[in-house]
């Protein structure tokens, strides 16, 4: 393991580095191709006008996630925009309801929270919430086929980081008590359910933790692997064989 300074310095590196599965076709919705418009590069990072901070309310260095935000995007409860006006993705192309298991669905999809493109633009991950729970989606950008993919009860989810290849991305999880979870997606390897899809993110001694412990910060990937915080502490994660270590 490296000393805790280079650590340290690594973690300071990938917070300035960072920026920040397919749903069941329409559901009796409409399904909008917009392949091109996430191509010219305007759908990387939507975030509501209300101020939804990704990956929880603390404070970032300078720079956090500065690196894909290329173009400003206007985010209305029912419709995603260009600061032109030009409809990219309408709250109705979503399903009504996601899927977290295989017998629970819930109302999750009644206004757009955030949205994130993959840096090959093929995908992107999109965040709603409901009267009181919040979901996460991909969508394929040649389709506009929606994957189920991340949920909080009661709370909200937000985007982590994309990895470099675009394979996988990070969502994080904030529940009424106070606790912070993070989830990795796999878009090769995706469901018809929120449980099929994300894959836990925790460190072995989690559940003895009390909730308000529970409090993960995604930093960035690195050569196929998350690295992340937990309190004061660097961990990473391998998404290949779900392994969690002291970073």
């Amino acid at each position: 393991m490296r000393e805790r300074a280079n650590s340290r310095e690594r973690e300071d590196v990938l917070a300035e580095r960072s920026g920040v599965g397919a749903f069941w076709p329409g559901r009796g919705r409409s399904v909008r191709r917009f392949a091109p418009r996430v191509a010219a590069g305007v759908v990387v990072t939507l975030l509501v006008i209300s101020g939804c901070t990704p990956w929880g309310e603390e404070e970032h260095p300078s720079g956090y996630g500065e690196a894909s935000v290329p173009a400003p995007l206007d985010i209305r409860e029912a419709s995603v925009r260009t600061a032109e006006g030009a409809t990219l993705l309408g709250i109705e192309d979503l399903p009504g309801d996601i899927q977290v298991d295989a017998q629970n669905a819930f109302g999750a999809t009644t206004r757009f929270r955030e949205a994130r493109a993959s840096p090959d633009d093929a995908w992107v991950a999109v965040v709603t919430s409901g009267a009181a729970h919040s979901a996460g989606w991909l969508v394929r950008a040649d389709s506009g086929a929606a994957s189920p993919a991340a949920f909080q009860y009661g709370g909200r989810v937000t985007i982590g980081p994309w990895s470099d290849d675009g394979r996988h991305v990070v969502f994080a999880q904030e529940g009424p008590a106070g606790n912070r979870t993070l989830t990795v997606v796999d878009r090769e390897s995706l469901g018809d359910s929120v449980e099929a899809n994300a894959i836990p993110v925790r460190v072995e001694h989690h559940g003895e933790l009390d909730p308000e412990a529970q409090r993960y910060e995604a930093l960035g990937w690195v050569e196929g692997t998350l690295r992340f915080r937990l309190g004061d502490e660097p961990w990473v994660f391998d998404p290949a064989s779900g392994a969690v270590e002291a970073g």
